[in-house]
């Protein structure tokens, strides 16, 4: 090969992820700063610890409902870029842009208001930071995107080993609050509360579903896995699993140690239970653990994105470039392309109201890509299905159904985001129809 055509950009992805990188991708992507903040606003909305507790578990189920699907799928159509594959190979070029759009749209916001949160959490270490939340924001974010440009084995390395140690760290709290935390008076398992209505709990568990958002992680990385027939689905559950039980444990440890009222009258009870031991070595735990945990996220993110545009790219609904590969791995374009707009997003605030609607656009995307897995089970019965969803079609049908009703609640409740959430996802429309007049 001449030097020329070795610098020519390559167009296909790099083969070395496993089982161990879908975990850490997966609890990467779904632990960030939802489990720091929302267990008080849940606390404040739902009428008792029973059913604070029976709404975290409802978001883990749902999740593994929905793995079962995507596992399927995944290993069905073993390509990077997640949903959107399965919605496009079934539905076509308008709905899978419409779950591409969405699903890029909602990591954006992700990665923004991750590295936002980053800024915020660090003047518990250092005061003279509180000054430049934005310029921090932005350097996380830099910092983030330069390290994952360099190649997939960097982004790899920084996600397993950021996972590995926001995890234990959650661990870590939950024994403490536990062990060394005197309980909080025992309150009813359930309280009525003549302001409470179904809204109420609509709405926490809206805030439940985005906690979960991420769990499908490794299946943007399905065509860079060894072996994606053994990988994924391990990864998938493995990824669940381990969410889950960290996000139970850290409600159930915080309304333990704090009580429901104490719970919900603090923005961020994990630093009421902390402040229990006196001193400042709390709030320099916290802050620690904090930034890690959304830089992960951020991190997940990141990784997590550009494959939504490289899959776009090959399939000629985005410009061909973002399909360029350099010699380590990495869409630089499609990296390059994403950096604009999360760093975007974190400079003009407007990552607020998307973070607000990622509960809302899941759904959308989740319904597609359930109605997408039937449309196949149906059209393509003779595709090769290394896993299969268990318990075919019950269970599959009601993961569409409940992704459905969520969708009506969710607009129900707020049905302001609602109508945004459709208009973001009908704003690629035209993109489509145009696209596939040029092909």
């Amino acid at each position: 090969m001449s030097a020329a055509s070795g610098t020519q950009p390559r167009h296909h992805l790099l083969k070395i992820l496993g089982v161990s990188f879908g975990v850490a991708v997966a609890v990467g992507n779904t632990i960030g700063s939802g489990i720091l903040r929302s267990p008080a606003l849940i606390a404040g909305e739902v009428p008792g610890i029973t059913l604070i507790m029976g709404l975290w578990v409802l978001g883990g189920v749902q999740a593994l409902l929905g793995a079962n699907i995507s596992a399927e799928l995944a290993t069905a159509l073993p390509k990077s870029g997640g949903a959107y594959v399965f919605a496009q190979r079934a539905l076509g070029d308008v709905a899978g842009l419409i779950v591409g759009w969405t699903v890029w749209l909602s990591k954006l916001a992700g990665i923004a208001a991750a590295s936002v949160s980053f800024a915020e959490f660090l003047p518990l270490l250092w005061p003279a930071a509180g000054a430049h939340k934005i310029a921090i924001a932005v350097a996380l974010q830099l910092a983030l995107y330069a390290a994952n440009i360099l190649g997939l084995r960097e982004g790899r390395a920084l996600q397993e080993s950021t996972s590995l140690i926001k995890a234990a760290m959650l661990f870590v709290f939950i024994a403490v609050a536990v062990v060394f935390i005197a309980p909080a008076e025992p309150h009813k398992a359930l309280a009525a509360s003549p302001l409470w209505n179904w809204a109420n709990a609509i709405l926490a568990y809206q805030l439940i579903r985005g906690a979960y958002s991420g769990w499908d992680a490794p299946v943007y990385f399905s065509g860079e896995n060894v072996s994606p027939s053994r990988s994924i689905p391990r990864a998938l559950f493995y990824g669940i699993a381990l969410t889950g039980v960290l996000y139970i444990g850290v409600n159930a440890a915080l309304l333990y140690a704090l009580g429901q009222s104490g719970v919900a009258a603090s923005p961020l009870p994990f630093m009421t239970v902390l402040h229990g031991f006196g001193g400042a070595l709390p709030s320099a735990l916290f802050a620690l653990t904090a930034m890690i945990t959304v830089a992960s996220c951020a991190n997940a993110n990141i990784m997590s994105a550009p494959r939504v545009l490289f899959a776009l790219a090959e399939d000629g609904l985005l410009p061909k470039s973002l399909t360029n590969i350099n010699a380590g791995g990495s869409p630089t374009v499609a990296f390059l392309m994403t950096g604009v707009g999360s760093v975007a997003l974190a400079l003009s605030g407007t990552f607020a109201l998307v973070f607000g609607l990622i509960g809302t656009l899941d759904s959308l995307s989740g319904v597609l890509v359930d109605s997408a897995y039937f449309v196949l089970r149906r059209r393509e019965p003779d595709l090769t299905r290394p896993f299969r969803a268990i318990g075919y079609p019950a269970l599959p049908a009601l993961v569409l159904l409940s992704d459905a009703a969520l969708l009506v609640l969710f607009a129900s409740a707020d049905y302001v985001g609602g109508a945004v959430a459709l208009g973001l996802a009908l704003l690629c429309i035209p993109f489509a129809l145009l696209a596939r007049r040029a092909l």
